[in-house]
């Protein structure tokens, strides 16, 4: 699995958005987003020190990930990253264009007491906006972008993650739970009246 360098943060970012919200589209079946949700998203991937990865396809199929801004540097262990993270200096990665298609996302930033509504908790990384493009559901990427951002977050000093998913998500919940995560026990409703259920493993295990 090889990585690309940093690409500029805007770029990024709206690929990302663009990401989320086919992959959310077509889980509910067609039903449009939200222009406001789909600003949030924006707003959640843009903040600085987020940790946001893309997972990119190049012309043989294979995916590796790209750090998008204000993601750590800092690679997985068997993964080297040819070029510095965006933000890490006026030009770093300004030029750079991973070849390959967007295929999947993932945000990770600190966890809020108070379901977000609170203080930073300390240690805690919330994992959101995992997306895969409909087309490569089944092909492992999203498991490849809960790995890569748990081995950044260990790097950052994170020692908790969570996540909330929707219940009726089957596809998600069993990756979850493959990957060592177990439900709270925490549940809520979405915006959009559907259920939710929540996670949480260590980021080392």
């Amino acid at each position: 699995m090889g990585e690309q360098g940093a690409v500029r943060a805007a770029a990024d970012v709206e690929a990302a958005v663009a990401m989320w919200t086919l992959s959310h589209v077509v889980r509910r079946n067609g039903r449009p987003l939200p222009e406001a949700h789909i600003d949030l998203a924006r707003k959640r991937m843009s903040v600085p020190g987020a940790l946001l990865l893309l997972a990119r396809a190049d012309e043989g199929g294979g995916a590796g990930v790209s750090v998008g801004p204000g993601a750590s540097p800092a690679p997985a262990p068997e993964a080297p990253v040819p070029g510095g993270a965006a933000g890490a200096g006026p030009d770093a990665g300004a030029d750079a264009q991973p070849p390959g298609v967007v295929v999947g996302t993932i945000l990770g930033v600190p966890g809020l007491d108070r379901d977000g509504a609170g203080p930073p908790v300390p240690g805690l990384l919330h994992i959101s906006l995992l997306s895969v493009a409909p087309d490569r559901w089944g092909q492992r990427i999203g498991r490849m972008l809960v790995d890569q951002v748990l081995a950044r977050a260990s790097t950052r000093g994170y020692e908790q993650a969570q996540l909330w998913t929707h219940a009726d998500n089957l596809r998600a919940n069993r990756l979850y739970k493959s990957m060592g995560f177990r439900r709270s026990g925490r549940v809520k409703i979405d915006d959009w009246g559907e259920l939710l259920v929540h996670y949480r493993r260590a980021v080392r295990v």
